[in-house]
């Protein structure tokens, strides 16, 4: 699993969390990710590609561990 994550988003404080969540996530930060108003507005990050948002840092975390359980290994 890979995790892109914008270090100007609010969620690149939680990134200890989703280290110790997910150990075996390959976490990257960019400068800018370019989702400018799901950067203002929410907690996100990039699944695989896929884009995850959330208005609360532990819905996103909740998020990343449902994706993280049913994605097989």
């Amino acid at each position: 699993m890979v995790i892109e994550i914008c270090e100007t988003n609010e969620t690149r404080m939680w990134i200890p969390d989703i280290r110790a969540m997910l150990p075996d996530a390959e976490i990257v930060v960019y400068s800018c990710l370019d989702h400018c108003n799901a950067c203002y507005l929410t907690f996100f990050t990039y699944v695989d590609g896929e884009l995850l948002e959330a208005y609360t840092p532990q819905h996103l975390l909740q998020k990343l561990k449902h994706i993280a359980d049913s994605t097989p290994p």
